[in-house]
């Protein structure tokens, strides 16, 4: 790209800029390596008289691609220059309406563009946090929350991934058909569990409840990743919601007590047990209870926990699908402190 136009493009210069394009217009079509036009890069320092300029000479640069993929409708949402990207889709709108096709289809097909990672501009204002732009693009477009990109993202997911609150409430209020996935299965719900968002979740729980079923490509629900991660606030509100939810086994088998076992969080088994008495008794495809589950992850407190509490009593010589009693496992573990909390107990056999 010739320097004179990316530098006045790039600062603003519109009067330097005016006389370079009237001495050769051609310079218009000219990119950048990253085949960036000289709208993107208008765009992207956000001079609007700049950028007005230029489209005003080369219409066809409003739907230019660069490198990424990019339209300058991308870089204005990703940026957050509300005026600029008001100022496009207006004039997308009034090149549309030249179009022999209907000029709403037109703006539609125009804003829904994903670039290469199939990002629409609503995705770019969401990533970003531009709430402004996120309300502006909805109103035009509500379709738009539906649509998710080539990692199977949705707006709706970003914003709960990011905790962006105020976002997430936007789109929910503008559509209830808002998709809410990603790629692996993972919902909007799950997201803001793993990331800690307990506003976010409860936004989602009064708005989508149903969210609270949904399990991912490995079978598990936000109730399993919860309990994971020791999130004794998280699961007491999910429980408070659907009880079922902790009967639910991944793929590999296990329940969420299962796996709170394994990571040590004994807070967590002390309220599914309080909820769910008797999921003391589950198992996994090899036979082998939250004892065994400890046990194999060497937490020891956790062993102790259950030694002391009587709901659990039913665990202790409890044999998996092989005959193997928690003691059993403790010793081919090699697990000295657990087999000798194990062998001091009365109870074990």
């Amino acid at each position: 790209m010739d320097p004179r136009l990316y530098r006045y493009a790039k600062s603003g210069d519109i009067c330097f800029l005016k006389q370079l394009l009237n001495d050769n217009p051609s310079l218009l079509y000219q990119l950048t390596p990253r085949k960036n036009t000289a709208l993107h890069i208008a765009v992207q320092f956000g001079d609007s008289n700049v950028v007005a300029e230029i489209y005003s000479r080369c219409r066809s640069l409003l739907t230019q691609q660069n490198l990424d993929g990019d339209t300058p409708l991308h870089v204005a949402a990703r940026v957050g220059c509300f005026s600029i990207l008001n100022d496009l889709v207006r004039e997308i709108l009034s090149m549309s309406q030249e179009d022999f096709r209907n000029a709403n289809d037109v703006m539609f097909e125009t804003l829904r563009m994903g670039n290469w990672g199939e990002n629409t501009v609503l995705h770019e204002a969401v990533r970003n946090g531009h709430i402004k732009l996120v309300q502006f693009l909805l109103t035009i477009d509500p379709k738009l929350a539906s649509i998710k990109n080539d990692a199977g993202e949705s707006p709706l997911y970003l914003a709960a991934k990011g905790g962006m609150f105020e976002i997430l409430n936007q789109i929910l209020k503008s559509t209830a058909s808002s998709a809410h996935g990603w790629s692996d299965g993972r919902t909007a719900l799950h997201a803001a569990v793993v990331e800690k968002h307990f506003d976010i979740m409860e936004a989602l729980l009064r708005f989508k409840q149903q969210l609270i079923k949904e399990t991912d490509h490995q079978g598990r629900t936000p109730l399993f990743y919860a309990a994971s991660l020791g999130q004794h606030r998280t699961v007491k509100r999910l429980l408070e919601l659907d009880t079922s939810i902790a009967y639910v086994l991944d793929k590999e088998g296990h329940s969420p007590i299962h796996v709170a076992a394994s990571k040590g969080h004994t807070s967590v088994i002390r309220e599914i047990i309080q909820h769910c008495p008797d999921l003391a008794e589950i198992c996994d495809l090899c036979g082998q209870n939250a004892l065994h589950m400890a046990i194999i992850g060497g937490r020891a407190h956790v062993v102790r926990y259950i030694l002391e509490t009587p709901e659990l009593e039913c665990l202790i010589n409890q044999p998996d699908v092989i005959g193997n009693t928690p003691l059993h496992l403790a010793t081919i573990e090699r697990k000295t402190w657990i087999m000798y909390y194990l062998m001091w107990d009365g109870r074990v056999h």
